[in-house]
């Protein structure tokens, strides 16, 4: 087979993926919290899928080696810039909550509601991004940093 046989091949195939994850884009700003569906999901669990932030690059000041301890009110997880493109900071939680970050990329501060037991993947651009974890009432909200699962 020629090169330039292979070159159209490799183009075409190229363009058939790029029109799949346009079509299987799962929009929404609830989404923007959460890992990609339909075929972009599977082609990056496929392929490595984006990876967790370093613990080192996380501060808070209710942040305690991998846990956040939130009572009566928010406590903002602060992600320092990287190289990365984009990372993951994924939180599971031990009762009912809210998680809000911007969306990477864009202007647009987006909010998800956690349920208890639940994990919830957020996703943060080269740039660095606050999280801000929401108890409301006057209890205590603990979660933890979920890594190479």
């Amino acid at each position: 087979m020629s090169s330039k046989r292979i070159a159209i091949l490799v183009m075409a195939a190229i363009a058939v993926l790029y029109v799949l994850s346009a079509v299987n884009h799962t929009g929404g700003d609830a989404a923007a919290l959460q890992r990609p569906g339909g075929f972009v999901g599977w082609l990056g669990r496929w392929l490595g899928g984006t990876p967790d932030a370093d613990r080192k690059d996380l501060s808070a000041p209710c942040l305690s080696e991998a846990r956040l301890t939130v009572t009566n009110g928010t406590c903002t997880l602060k992600v320092a810039a990287a190289p990365a493109d984009q990372r993951n900071v994924r939180l599971r939680s031990d009762s009912n909550l809210a998680v809000q970050a911007p969306a990477p990329g864009r202007d647009t501060l987006v909010r998800s509601d956690v349920e208890a037991g639940a994990t919830v993947s957020v996703a943060v651009g080269r740039a660095g991004a606050d999280i801000d974890v929401i108890c409301a009432g006057e209890r205590t909200c603990v979660l933890t940093l979920v890594a190479g699962e």
